[in-house]
């Protein structure tokens, strides 16, 4: 009898496990990714997000949702953006290493990078600073006036 009750006790634990892996830790991972992969991805707020979904829409004809288009966006882009091996939030890093919820086909897939290779992303590390060989002449000679002043007081 106490056999029997050990392996009824062990079929509710491994059954309760296995639904608790499979539909509530996705859901708590994205749900506390989300707000921290919004602030990094629309610095600007819901203009700029909704400038990113009326452009998602018109790539793929309006054949997904928007909370699809997002989760889309924020695993392409966020894992794009976001340097992974430096110290980043735990919930993110599963959030981003997770597969993405729709399929885009190569056209689409083609257009979204074009799209936005290039979209404005408020990186988690300090902006770059502007080099001499990508500045143009006039900011080249300031950025070198800039250099000769602050080696000449770190000399004095």
């Amino acid at each position: 009898m106490s056999l029997l009750l050990i392996a009824l006790f062990t079929g509710a634990a491994s059954f309760l496990s296995y639904f608790a892996i499979r539909r509530l830790y996705p859901e708590l991972v994205e749900k506390k990714a989300y707000k921290h992969l919004e602030d990094i991805l629309f610095p600007e707020g819901n203009r700029q997000k909704a400038e990113v979904l009326k452009a998602f829409r018109e790539m793929t004809g309006e054949r997904f949702s928007e909370e699809e288009m997002l989760d889309y966006f924020f695993k392409i882009k966020g894992l794009q953006s976001i340097e992974i091996n430096s110290k980043t939030n735990f919930w993110i890093k599963r959030y981003l290493f997770s597969p993405t919820i729709i399929k885009l086909n190569y056209f689409e897939q083609v257009k979204f990078y074009k799209t936005f290779l290039n979209f404005p992303v408020a990186r988690m590390d300090s902006p770059a600073k502007p080099t001499p060989s990508s500045a143009k002449p006039n900011e080249r000679q300031q950025i070198h006036q800039k250099k000769a002043i602050r080696l000449s007081k770190s000399t004095q």
